[in-house]
C-alpha cells in the first residue's frame, strides 16, 4: 500500500498556515497587519457610535419616563462625537477615500498624475501635522479645564484632535510608496 498524499485541508507547517489563511480570509500575508489595524479601528468606531446611541437613548428614556434627563449627556456625546469624527477621518485616510476631484487629474499622463498625487499627499501630511501642532497647543492650554457637569478634564475629549491629525499624517506618509499603484487602481476602477 502506498502512502497517500496529505489532505489539502491538513495544516502542518507555517507556510501551510499562511496558505490556509490566505484561502480562508482572502488576504495576502503582507496585509494581515493592515487587516487587523482596520478591524480594530472599525471596532472602536462602532463602539463609540454604539455608546453615543445608548447614552442618547437612555437620556430620552429618562426624560420621557421620569421627566428628569441626565445633565451630562451633552458633554459626553459631544466629546465622544469628536473622537468618532477623528477616528472616522483616520479610517477614511487609511482607505484612501478622502474627497478628490479627479476630473482634471485623470486626463493627465500616469507619470504626471503620480507626481501630482505625491505632492498633494505630502501637502496633506504637512497640513495635518500643522493642525496637530495647534491642536496639541490647545489641549495643553485648555485641556485641564473641567467640564461643567462631568467634571472631567476637557483634554480627555479634545485630545482627539491632535491624536487623529497625527495618526492621519503618519498614515499618509506610510502610504506614499504605494501612490503609483493607487493611481493606476483608481484609473482602472473609474474608466468611462
Amino acid at each position: 500500500m502506498t502512502p497517500e498524499a496529505p489532505n489539502a485541508h491538513t495544516i502542518s507547517g507555517s507556510a501551510d498556515v499562511a496558505e490556509h489563511l490566505d484561502s480562508t480570509f482572502g488576504v495576502e500575508p503582507a496585509t494581515y497587519a493592515d487587516t487587523v489595524v482596520d478591524r480594530v479601528l472599525e471596532a472602536v468606531a462602532a463602539l463609540l457610535l454604539a455608546s453615543i446611541t445608548l447614552v442618547l437613548f437612555v437620556n430620552a428614556g429618562l426624560r420621557f419616563v421620569f421627566d428628569s434627563p441626565w445633565g451630562g449627556t451633552e458633554e459626553l456625546v459631544t466629546g465622544l462625537m469628536l473622537w468618532l469624527t477623528m477616528l472616522g477621518f483616520t479610517i477614511g485616510v487609511r482607505r484612501r477615500e478622502s474627497i478628490e476631484v479627479r476630473a482634471f487629474v485623470d486626463r493627465l499622463p500616469v507619470r504626471l498624475a503620480v507626481w501630482l498625487k505625491l505632492a498633494t499627499d505630502l501637502l496633506m501630511a504637512l497640513i495635518l501635522l500643522h493642525l496637530a501642532w495647534f491642536a496639541y497647543r490647545y489641549v495643553t492650554e485648555f485641556g485641564g479645564d473641567l467640564t461643567p457637569f462631568l467634571r472631567l478634564p476637557r483634554g480627555f475629549f479634545t485630545a482627539a484632535l491632535p491624536v487623529g491629525a497625527v495618526a492621519a499624517a503618519v498614515i499618509v506618509l506610510v502610504q506614499l510608496p504605494g501612490v503609483r499603484a493607487a493611481v493606476l487602481r483608481q484609473r482602472e476602477e473609474y474608466q468611462p
